[in-house]
């Protein structure tokens, strides 16, 4: 992206209000680094939390534990594993970064949350065919909208001097995407969220990114209407096309999915 002064002025109120928002969202690309360690050490993992000294406490009492922080770290280390940190890290972070005011749109921190997770959970479940870790799956489809929500953080740091969402989704797809690449996530994500409102056949996994449309449209239709999903409109065929599957078969996941959200 080349950056004018007007885009560099919105990046960095999208970077500085998320860095607030979210000290867990800081803290996930470092916990990967932590799990492609060979040894990784107890102050690995306590370092991994020093950018917000109450980031450790906050992760400790998210999972119920009941001791030190020191003695959590302990636990991660030698009992529970680093890939469960990073799940409670996910999961923390999912109730940190949908928290932004959303007035251009009947959209609101629920509402797009919801979404969010449901369309994390649903590329999940199709991580094999992709060839993709689980986990960044997931994130793929977490992030899939956040172009929208920096649009929201722009504006609320900056006023109207920004340029509204509508008129250049491009513009905020990579704003999103670059903001998390400057914190540190997989290239996977990033790319992913750089291609969300490209030409399907310009993107560098139109499968993916035509199971997250459809999933996304269908979600959007039954958020306004209050609908079930399959009973509204149907997606572009271009899109059931490209993934090779059969939309009975889409909807039949998006559905399990949607019903056994729990926030």
């Amino acid at each position: 992206m080349t950056m004018n002064g007007n885009n560099d002025m919105m990046f960095s109120a999208i970077k500085k209000r998320l860095s607030d928002l979210s000290p867990t969202l800081c803290l996930l690309p470092r916990i990967e680094s932590i799990i492609n360690k060979e040894d990784p050490t107890l102050e690995d993992i306590l370092g991994t939390c020093s950018h917000d000294p109450k980031l450790l406490g906050k992760l400790t009492r998210r999972s119920g534990f009941a001791g030190s922080e020191e003695q959590f770290a302990r636990d991660i280390l030698f009992k529970k594993g680093l890939s469960f940190l990073k799940s409670l890290a996910i999961r923390t972070m999912n109730q940190e970064i949908f928290q932004v005011p959303m007035p251009n749109s009947h959209l609101n921190p629920t509402i797009i949350k919801k979404r969010s997770v449901i369309l994390a959970r649903f590329l999940k479940s199709y991580s094999d065919d992709l060839a993709v870790e689980h986990d960044t799956a997931y994130l793929c489809g977490l992030f899939y909208n956040y172009g929208y929500v920096c649009s929201e953080l722009a504006y609320d740091s900056l006023g109207e001097v920004v340029t509204p969402h509508a008129a250049d989704p491009n513009l905020y797809a990579e704003l999103a995407s670059k903001t998390l690449s400057d914190f540190g996530f997989d290239e996977i994500v990033t790319e992913m969220v750089f291609d969300s409102s490209k030409e399907l056949f310009d993107t560098r996994l139109p499968f993916a990114h035509a199971l997250l449309r459809i999933a996304n449209e269908t979600l959007a239709n039954t958020e306004m209407t209050n609908g079930s999903i399959g009973r509204g409109p149907k997606p572009p065929r271009d899109l059931v096309d490209a993934t090779g599957l059969r939309l009975r078969k889409i909807f039949a996941t998006l559905k399990e999915i949607t019903r056994n959200y729990a926030g």
